[in-house]
């Protein structure tokens, strides 16, 4: 009884061609079944048939096996070719449990020969690649990432649908199979919180306690490691949040204006049907006394050393900050309390840069009537 064809490893979705041979001299019909399994015993792959010779069946498991064409092949054997198609991804190692019948031809179960073997094939070595960015400021991978901070993991095939976390709730360390470990610079292993996982994205929480240095991020589906990358961590990795989830343009922001005692927020952002995206709205900072002051939304900001390590411009003036904390009731998201000049009056479309501890998060907009 043997299997042939097979080779040391696979990748996902492979199609290999086996051939399956039961030999015994002088034996007047052979037959067969196969199935392919991984190392929790559940179905790996797909059994395809080649010709009329072979047939698949699936009762749970699926089983290829012989037809009614049961004459000798060549003498002393009977072989049939079959095809496995690999799994979309790595479900590690898979084995082929084959048995076969050497039979006498007397129609009865008695003098036929049962033959048994197996063989297992190795997943590839390779791993996809996953880069990983924050998801506010969607820098190049090569930036640093911060512990706490809301990152965006690219790659390929990094989970099978859509599927976003119950809101309101703490964030599940697996979704729709699809869970990341991340690995710091002492080997300390610890599983990122997830707010949704998507064929081509997955958003999570670089986990509290990544100590500062390179770490090794890997995501799994179903328990088994399909992408890989690495990121550098440091103290405060600063990004901006905006309202066209790019990076650019206006900020993800409120604007809060105090006018003697009455407090009141408005939008700095208003919606461009012709381009589909988001244009900063005209600031007006009102009447002498009015105070307006830029409620940011950031992230990798956690780690501030103080207050005093942050610092902000608006229109290359200085922009003094009142408060970074975190923002309540959203885990990685820091608020960001920035005053707005009167000097800016008549400024329209300005930059705003906000710096972390001598680190730049990315440049939003703002226009100031």
């Amino acid at each position: 009884m043997s299997i042939s064809g097979l080779p040391a490893t696979y990748s996902p979705n492979q199609e290999i061609t086996l051939t399956v041979t039961v030999s015994q001299p002088n034996r007047q019909r052979y037959g067969f079944q196969l199935t392919a399994l991984n190392d929790s015993n559940n179905r790996a792959g797909d059994l395809l048939t080649n010709d009329n010779r072979t047939l698949v069946q699936t009762v749970g498991r699926q089983y290829i096996s012989h037809s009614s064409s049961v004459d000798p092949t060549g003498p002393g054997q009977g072989s049939w070719t079959i095809k496995w198609k690999a799994p979309a991804q790595s479900v590690g190692r898979v084995t082929f449990y084959v048995a076969g019948n050497a039979a006498n031809g007397d129609f009865s179960q008695l003098g036929d020969t049962i033959y048994s073997s197996s063989q297992s094939i190795q997943p590839g070595s390779t791993l996809g690649a996953l880069a990983t960015v924050s998801a506010a400021s969607f820098a190049p991978p090569a930036n640093a990432l911060a512990a706490s901070q809301i990152v965006a993991g690219f790659g390929a095939g990094l989970a099978q649908n859509v599927t976003l976390a119950t809101p309101g709730m703490a964030l599940p360390t697996t979704l729709d199979g699809t869970s990341i470990a991340v690995r710091d610079a002492n080997g300390m292993v610890r599983d990122a919180g997830l707010f949704f996982v998507a064929p081509g994205q997955v958003n999570y929480l670089m986990p509290a306690g990544t100590v500062n240095g390179a770490a090794t991020v890997t995501l799994r589906r179903n328990g088994v490691d399909t992408a890989q990358g690495t990121v550098t961590i440091e103290s405060v990795a600063p990004g901006l949040f905006t309202a066209n989830a790019s990076g650019a343009g206006v900020p993800s922001a409120v604007l809060f204006r105090r006018r003697g005692t009455v407090d009141t927020f408005e939008t700095v952002a208003q919606f461009n049907s012709t381009t589909n995206s988001f244009d900063p709205m005209e600031i007006d900072l009102g009447p002498a006394g009015d105070i307006v002051f830029l409620i940011a939304f950031g992230t990798g900001i956690r780690g501030l050393s103080s207050l005093m390590g942050a610092s902000a411009t608006i229109g290359g003036q200085n922009a003094p900050i009142s408060a970074v904390v975190p923002a309540p009731g959203f885990d990685g998201l820091e608020q960001v309390n920035i005053f707005i000049p009167r000097t800016l009056i008549g400024a329209g479309l300005v930059n705003v840069v906000f710096t972390a501890d001598g680190k730049q998060a990315n440049t939003v907009q703002l226009r100031i009537k």
